[in-house]
């Protein structure tokens, strides 16, 4: 498990470059659990199992009030994802990775 007291292995925020960006999901996001699933079955090669993970997310995702496409949370994660692509395509560029 990694949290603020106890960071894991896989900490995200301290192995980040200081330009890299990134996303983090809380656990009392009710749709967060499923989401992680189905990266860790998609990272693992696990497609059939990341589609039974994500339909799950998007189940979770119904029995909530839906944030409003324009609310400030939902627009800065639509930017992390660009910023992290556009991250990636420059490391690619640059040879770094």
């Amino acid at each position: 498990m990694s949290s603020k007291i106890e960071p894991s292995q896989f900490d995200a925020y301290s192995k980040a470059e200081t330009d890299e960006p990134f996303f983090t999901l809380l656990a009392r996001d009710p749709i967060a659990p499923s989401l992680v699933e189905a990266w860790a079955y998609l990272r693992s090669g696990q497609i059939g199992a990341a589609e039974i993970a994500f339909k799950q997310a998007v189940d979770a995702a119904t029995h909530i009030d839906p944030q409003m496409p324009g609310e400030a949370q939902i627009r800065s994660a639509f930017e992390v994802a660009d910023d992290c692509r556009q991250w990636a395509r420059s490391k690619m560029v640059s040879g770094r990775r």
